[in-house]
């Protein structure tokens, strides 16, 4: 085997495992989110401190992101990933033994406890720059694709799981305390199992630093670089301050008080609006190859926004749902090719601190919002409050990050 295949091999292996990681952990994200707040409903937790624990899981991962941005490929990307996964490990099950705000906010800190279903943490940011090292060009797109693909099928999956643990519970679905004490240990097991995977992926997804770069205490970005990552961290935080108001742990308390859907009911609606996520992202790479990483990222987020804001304003549970769904089925097409975009426009060695960086300012951003959507919640004169600002919020978002830069060249898509 020559060099060139051996490398070749080492790379798809790399990927793979990633892939793997992604894999279980989604399923593990898709499942706790509908779990945890319907159980912190029937133990007689508010709207309010729900939203609360969900902003400070949220505020205080995006900070230790951000915190850490510039050095993650010093300190080394494989080593973040196994740290987050063994205190993920560690903390989970601490959510058994109490209920105590204070000690629940720093659970599911440690803990990757995912409000929203989709990714908290270090994981995704460092994942897409390990990816960024596997692969270039176009085809670095058609993986961000498959890789949101099989995050949102995963999530779908643990979805459809809790839907399967609502079958045996009856109309009420009431989550006992036994089924609550396997899902948190099922979900801590997730991690452990991560963890192995992380330990064996090989070193070719680090980034290599320049001599005269690594007698540095840490990466300085070029001003240039600086000004492309703050633009987009002002307009990642609109849009995902937006997507915090209803993220999906809000969306199953919301379901189960407008409407009284059980966790049957839950499950399934999220299964659906997880698969049509995972489907439409597939389908972003063939759009973008033909209309432009930016072009397919705004034209389909851009509808689905309106979408949004017309779910609170159905007549009936059917309807909303169905409305959740149509805009799930355009919603995250802009996500590969906003993962691929924003690859392109910067060198290699950029793109460990813009990924941890505006990643982190996406979970700041959903993590402000919260707490202010449990307001709204407390009453429900005000349930339509949360999907009529969020979509507002994330159509001007996508309005301007067109304009800034609809004329802004991708240097790097092909050539890194």
């Amino acid at each position: 085997m020559t060099e060139s295949s051996e490398g070749s091999v080492a790379r798809d292996r790399a990927a793979w495992l990633l892939l793997i990681a992604r894999a279980l952990r989604e399923v593990g994200f898709g499942v706790i989110a509908i779990i945890l707040p319907l159980y912190w409903h029937e133990q007689h937790i508010s709207a309010l401190e729900i939203g609360t624990l969900f902003t400070v899981a949220l505020l205080g991962t995006a900070l230790i992101s951000l915190f850490i941005g510039r050095y993650v490929d010093h300190f080394g990307r494989r080593r973040l990933l196994l740290i987050s996964s063994f205190l993920w490990f560690i903390a989970a099950p601490f959510l058994l033994i109490t209920k105590e705000p204070l000690a629940l906010g720093v659970i599911i800190i440690l803990g990757s406890i995912s409000p929203t279903g989709k990714e908290v943490g270090l994981f995704l940011g460092i994942e897409q720059a390990m990816l960024s090292r596997l692969v270039k060009g176009h085809a670095r797109t058609k993986t961000y694709a498959w890789f949101t693909l099989v995050g949102y099928t995963a999530t779908a999956a643990g979805a459809l799981i809790a839907a399967l643990l609502g079958f045996g519970l009856g109309h009420a679905s009431q989550i006992s305390t036994g089924l609550f004490r396997v899902v948190i240990l099922a979900y801590s097991g997730i991690a452990l199992v991560q963890l192995i995977l992380y330990a064996v992926v090989p070193n070719s997804v680090e980034q290599v630093i320049a001599t005269a770069q690594a007698k540095n205490s840490r990466y300085r970005p070029a001003l240039k670089v600086r000004k492309v990552v703050h633009t987009l961290t002002a307009l990642f935080t609109v849009d995902a301050f937006g997507g915090g108001l209803i993220v999906q742990g809000l969306l199953v308390y919301w379901f189960r008080v407008k409407f009284g859907f059980d966790l049957t009911q839950i499950g399934l609606l999220f299964f659906g609006t997880n698969l049509f996520s995972a489907l439409s992202s597939l389908v972003a790479a063939t759009i973008s190859k033909r209309f432009g990483l930016l072009n397919t990222m705004v034209f389909t987020h851009l509808p689905s926004n309106i979408l949004l804001a017309l779910v609170p304003f159905a007549p009936t549970g059917l309807l909303a749902a169905v409305v959740l769904l149509a805009r799930h089925m355009l919603s995250q097409m802009d996500v590969p090719t906003r993962q691929a975009y924003t690859m392109a426009i910067v060198d290699a060695e950029d793109r460990g601190y813009l990924a941890a960086t505006t990643n982190g300012a996406r979970s700041l951003g959903t993590g402000a919002s919260p707490l202010i959507a449990g307001i709204f919640l407390s009453s429900t004169s005000l349930f339509a409050y949360p999907f009529v600002i969020a979509g507002g919020l994330k159509a001007a978002y996508d309005i301007v990050i067109y304009t800034i830069f609809r004329r802004v060249p991708t240097p790097y898509s092909e050539t890194q």
